[in-house]
């Protein structure tokens, strides 16, 4: 047999654009139907679709021999379904019916959730149907009035979800194609809010229990699919008719029911602790043992008692020794106090935990359950932690235990495997009909680490002076990691955490530099990419690195993304000039342009970074009155009356006492002005390197110049003096040197680290005790003008960098406008730039 062609390596990699808008970061209003839309983004092209015998044979095993069979006669149980065009609740109650009757699934029961989401969740999303453990079956409520309501969802215990559309076509989310690489993924609107409808209930169901994968079903009018999703994607069954052919949907029920737990895709280290049990009630004890600790030091105790939410499942979790050196360790958590979102992708949880052999009186410590990347040069997190450790790098979480869970054939991701099976054959074949690596899933493992430290999100911080040290601590670990060959690569705001040092000499309030899970070698052999998108959090990512993704992140790229945390913290709860931060925010943070078919910086991130100045809003005409006429008209401050931002202290005072942060926002962004202006300079000598052939003369070629009449030319032979080449090349070689020398600043730490020490110490005026504020991010959040219906009726006659894509028309529409070129985005596929 031939050698197989192997699939090519990855090249550079683009950034990942799915969760900015429904990112905890985000300025925008997490709605359902933003978080619906970029769950759909998220599975773009991760959707696998085979035969309904492949899949059986794949992933709904056969029962053993002893066990009871299933009686044959049931394969025609739904013969008899309604279907009729908008009215799909008339199939709930004979579908319901007809399998609960015919006991399908022994032990587990059908119920109709249609009308009421579970009480838990601050959506009401709710699956048709569910399938539920017989002790299990949430119930239907009578008011006094007679009112009766039907079952609620329950996430936590519902097995698997039905959902019921009546047309076999129209509402069918997946588009099946002879070339599977071609795409699979939904073109029409309808299609697309059914695809994002389904995968909205599986995220809830892998949020609210221990899950390797998950089961649904999709009922299509006389036809069904079969969908499998774990956390590299999704694998359908192509459609098939259930009337029909009823053997397969009612084969893979009865095989359902008759599974073992571990079979159905519950994880087998995860134990759900119940209401009343021993362990629930040690927990319920320490938590009222710690109440009485209320110190703002004590949050870790606090952060446990508000996990042992009622309504949800409490879980006492294995983490299994790395190498299966030494023995596994057992912890009990309540619910996550971090939850990322999704379907895809690794999943993480983050608990506050206690070790079970000591809930009592033990150390609490947090545990994380996530699904990580496997993949070449990718180390596990504790790997690196342990080396950080080992070189004693401060202010940052100390390993306990960490390694992979459970059975390495069942604890991993299978659509991936599925998908480059598939993908191989066209390879083999020849037929494949674009560059496949740009279409690659991602192999995940399901893993735990626990470390020793429990930090507090940066948000609780004190006041600006505190949030400096912290960040400046962050900064000091991210230098020690650099200097042994380690660089962070995601430096966000739920990255840097408070922590209170009880173990130093004197107990303090300090910084803590979490998530090392996707760290990097300095000397790694894959310097420009190990997975298929650049991973990051989009908000604090540098804007070098959002324009070219295909670059090295840098440390420069590492401290401008402390920048962006300390701004988005200050901006959030300092006292500054700001009047709108949910708009400054969007534009900031969340907002994108387009670089050729991918997703890059946003204007205004770009435009501070470049000219080294965060311009706010332009002064009102009252602001504005009586001020003298700038000198520097030529500014742009000056031409369109912008302002500045700067910080103050919570009491005005005349003349007004400067904020230290002024000066350390003064710096860094000069420093960060002759980055991008040497970047952008040697970027333009490289394209000028090759010059442009001049023209032939030509029959349609003239010599003849032209003159404006009155005007006469001061320097009719175009050169320059000697004296005036040498005093301007003086000139340029001066300004070269003084950009050099202050973009070296982000070359390494010292100078940040310098900078936030002097500042810190009172070098450029005191600190404010209780400077820090009420969060400043509206209630509403960020609202697109769609959604404000504001109008223009004589649109305002001003631009500036704050006008990030405004359109003063009598309506304007930027969510119209942004959903079109997201959509036109998904159509056109990967960049080129992503090689």
């Amino acid at each position: 047999m031939a050698e197989r062609a192997p699939l090519p390596r990855i090249g550079n990699t683009p950034v990942k654009f799915n969760s900015r808008k429904a990112s905890v970061y985000s300025a925008s209003t997490p709605t359902t139907a933003i978080k619906r839309r970029e769950l759909r983004v998220s599975m773009h092209r991760k959707t696998v679709i085979i035969t309904p015998e492949e899949f059986m044979d794949r992933f709904v095993p056969p029962l053993a021999d002893h066990m009871s069979k299933r009686d044959e006669s049931t394969s025609s149980i739904l013969g008899n379904i309604p279907v009729a065009s908008g009215r799909e609740r008339k199939m709930y109650p004979p579908l319901i019916k007809a399998l609960n009757d015919a006991n399908i699934c022994p032990g587990f029961q059908f119920v109709n959730t249609s009308s009421r989401g579970d009480g838990s969740e601050r959506s009401n999303e709710a699956p048709d149907i569910g399938l539920y453990p017989s002790d299990r079956v949430p119930v239907g409520t009578t008011d006094p009035d007679g009112t009766v309501h039907s079952p609620p969802t329950d996430w936590s215990a519902v097995e698997f979800c039905i959902e019921c559309k009546t047309s076999s076509d129209a509402h069918d989310p997946f588009k099946e194609k002879k070339d599977p690489s071609k795409g699979i993924d939904p073109t029409t609107k309808e299609r697309k809010e059914i695809f994002a409808q389904i995968l909205a209930y599986a995220e809830f169901m892998f949020n609210r229990q221990q899950r390797m994968w998950i089961f649904m079903v999709l009922i299509l009018g006389d036809c069904c699919r079969i969908i499998r999703f774990d956390r590299a994607g999704a694998v359908a069954t192509q459609k098939f008719n259930y009337k029909m052919n009823g053997a397969t949907l009612i084969e893979f029920f009865w095989r359902y029911a008759k599974w073992s737990a571990s079979t159905r895709g519950h994880d087998p280290t995860a134990e759900r602790i119940p209401p009343g049990s021993a362990l629930a009630e040690q927990m319920q004890a320490r938590a009222k043992k710690d109440k009485v600790m209320t110190e703002r030091k004590d949050y870790a105790c606090r952060l446990f008692e508000e996990s042992l939410d009622p309504r949800w499942y409490w879980w006492k979790l294995r983490v299994e020794p790395d190498g299966k050196e030494g023995e596994d360790q057992f912890f009990v958590v309540g619910k996550p106090n971090f939850q990322a979102s999704g379907v895809v992708g690794r999943g993480t949880r983050g608990y506050v935990a206690l070790p079970v052999d000591n809930i009592a009186d033990g150390k609490f410590c947090y545990l994380k359950d996530a699904w990580r990347v496997v993949g070449p040069d990718i180390d596990k997190e504790g790997t690196i932690l342990k080396h950080l450790n080992k070189h004693n790098v401060m202010y940052i979480p100390t390993l306990a235990c960490h390694g992979d869970v459970g059975d390495p054939t069942q604890q991993v991701t299978h659509t991936d495997a599925l998908w480059e099976e598939i993908y191989q054959k066209k390879v083999d074949e020849g037929t494949a009909g674009r560059n496949i690596v740009s279409l690659q899933l991602k192999k995940h493992r399901h893993y735990r680490i626990s470390v020793k430290q429990v930090g507090l999100q940066m948000s609780e911080f004190a006041n600006s002076q505190e949030l400096v040290h912290a960040l400046g601590c962050c900064i000091f670990a991210h230098k020690n990691a650099y200097d042994i060959g380690v660089i962070h690569r995601d430096i966000s705001a739920g990255n840097v955490l408070l922590y209170y040092d009880v173990d130093a000499e004197n107990p303090e309030w300090c910084g803590l530099l979490n998530d090392w899970e996707l760290s990097k070698k300095t000397d790694s052999v894959y310097p420009h990419g190990r997975q298929l998108d650049r991973t990051g959090t989009w908000q604090f990512m540098s804007a070098m690195t959002l324009t070219t993704p295909g670059e090295l992140v840098r440390v420069e790229d590492e401290l401008e993304s402390f920048f962006n945390v300390l701004l988005y913290f200050a901006i959030r709860f300092l006292h500054h000039n700001c009047k709108r931060v949910g708009d400054f925010m969007y534009a900031y943070f969340d907002d994108y342009s387009t670089l050729d078919d991918n997703y890059g910086c946003g204007i205004y991130k770009r435009y501070c970074m470049e000219t080294g100045r965060i311009l706010l809003h332009p002064k009102s005409s009252s602001e504005s009155e009586g001020e003298s006429e700038s000198e520097d008209e030529d500014t742009i401050e000056a031409s369109m009356a912008l302002e500045v931002l700067t910080f103050g202290w919570p009491t005005p005072s005349d003349p007004p006492n400067p904020h230290p942060l002024d000066h350390i926002f003064a710096t860094i962004l000069e420093w960060t002005n002759a980055r991008y202006t040497l970047a952008l300079k040697k970027a333009t000598k490289l394209k000028g390197d090759v010059e442009a052939p001049m023209p032939k003369s030509g029959a349609n070629s003239s010599k003849k110049g032209f003159a404006i009449r009155g005007y006469t030319h001061t320097n009719p032979s175009g050169s320059m003096s000697t004296a005036e080449l040498r005093a301007s090349a003086e000139a340029l070689a001066k300004r070269n040197a003084e950009l050099q020398a202050a973009a070296q600043n982000l070359h390494g730490h010292t100078a940040i680290l310098d900078l936030f020490v002097e500042t810190g110490h009172g070098a450029h005026g005191d600190w404010p005790e209780e400077d820090k504020t009420p969060d400043q991010l509206p209630k509403q959040r960020y609202q697109h003008d769609e959604d404000l219906t504001i109008t223009y009726p004589n649109p305002p006659n001003v631009s500036g960098p704050m006008l990030h894509g405004a359109n003063p028309s009598s309506t304007a529409s930027s969510r119209k406008r942004l959903a079109v070129e997201v959509e036109e985005l998904e159509v056109a596929g990967p960049s080129k730039r992503s090689r």
